[in-house]
C-alpha cells in the first residue's frame, strides 16, 4: 500500500480487487459444490479431492487479493455493514445458545426429549464460538487498552 494514488484510482483499485476476490472465492465455492455433486453420482474420491483443491485455490487467490492490493479492499461503509451483520449474528447465537443450552440439558437428562445429534452439535458449537468471542474480544481489548 506505498503506491501513490489519486481519489479515482484507489476507487478503481478498490473495485478491481474486490472483483479478483469475489471471483477467486466464487470460483473455489462452486467448483467444490461441482464436485461433490459429481462425487454423488460417480462416488470417484478423486472428484472430490479435486473439488477440494479448487476450493482451496479459490481461498489463495482471495488471500492474494487482499495481500497484493494497494488499496484497503473495503471502505467505510462496508465495513459498518460487516460490523451490524456480525453483531446481528452474535446476537442470535448469543439467544439461541442462552435459550436452547440449559434446556437441552435439563430436557436431556431427564429423559423428556432427546435432541438429535446434529441440533446438539449445533447448540454446543454456538456456545463454543460464543467463548471464542468472547476470548478475542478481550484480547482486542487489551491491545487498545494497555498504556
Amino acid at each position: 500500500m506505498t503506491e501513490k494514488l489519486t481519489a479515482t484510482e484507489q476507487v478503481e483499485k478498490r473495485e478491481q480487487y474486490s472483483e479478483w476476490i469475489s471471483r477467486s472465492v466464487s470460483v473455489g465455492v462452486v467448483s467444490f459444490f461441482v464436485a461433490t455433486a459429481a462425487w454423488i453420482v460417480t462416488e470417484e474420491p478423486l472428484v472430490l479431492f479435486a473439488g477440494l483443491w479448487l476450493y482451496w485455490l479459490g481461498c489463495l487467490g482471495m488471500a492474494i487479493g487482499y495481500w497484493r492490493s494497494p488499496v484497503s479492499v473495503t471502505d467505510e461503509l462496508e465495513d459498518r455493514i460487516e460490523r451490524e451483520a456480525s453483531q446481528t449474528t452474535l446476537t442470535f447465537v448469543a439467544a439461541v445458545g442462552i435459550a436452547g443450552l440449559p434446556a437441552e440439558v435439563v430436557l436431556n437428562t431427564t429423559g423428556v426429549y432427546t435432541a438429535p445429534a446434529a441440533v446438539r452439535g449445533a447448540l454446543w458449537g454456538y456456545l463454543l464460538l460464543v467463548f471464542i468471542f468472547g476470548a478475542s474480544h478481550w484480547v482486542v481489548k487489551r491491545r487498545y487498552t494497555r498504556t
